[in-house]
């Protein structure tokens, strides 16, 4: 048994247009497993690929590709923990933080400053856990059947 969504699914929640995807996949961003005929293969999205699409829906229209690729590989690095997706992410000129507690954010917005005592540039990613929100509601608004067995055992299951 092949668990995971097609190609149809991936595309209807997580707002990616086809040819993005393709794009993704030939960039080896986002690659999904492949079987059957080489030229038309049936094509399969782990629960982690989709939440990485969602990311990439989410975050391209205010960051660069460069950074979307750091928050994905930050995700990857901590095995898509649970925790994760309550806290907010922040890029800091080009470094990204998990920020856990505000009240220490401006402290290390100032040592991430150096000599420049306090001016960067700050992009707010949000709570990844937004992503996850959005996507059972495009999952149940587009009807994916058994979303929610699906993705049980997963970082989705928060």
């Amino acid at each position: 048994m092949i668990s995971g969504f097609t190609r149809q699914e991936a595309l209807s929640i997580t707002g990616i247009t086809s040819g993005r995807l393709s794009y993704l996949d030939e960039v080896g961003l986002v690659t999904p497993q492949k079987f059957g005929n080489p030229k038309r293969p049936k094509v399969i999205y782990s629960v982690e690929q989709i939440i990485e699409l969602k990311v990439i829906s989410r975050l391209r229209e205010k960051l660069s590709l460069q950074e979307v690729r750091k928050v994905l590989e930050f995700l990857k690095s901590r095995n898509y923990e649970q925790s994760l997706f309550s806290c907010n992410l922040i890029f800091v000129d080009d470094q990204l933080y998990l920020i856990e507690d505000w009240e220490k954010f401006g402290m290390m917005v100032l040592k991430a400053s150096g000599k420049n005592k306090g001016q960067v540039v700050i992009h707010e990613i949000g709570k990844i856990g937004e992503v996850i929100s959005d996507l059972r509601r495009e999952a149940e608004k587009h009807h994916v059947l058994d979303f929610e067995k699906r993705i049980q055992g997963t970082p989705l299951a928060v």
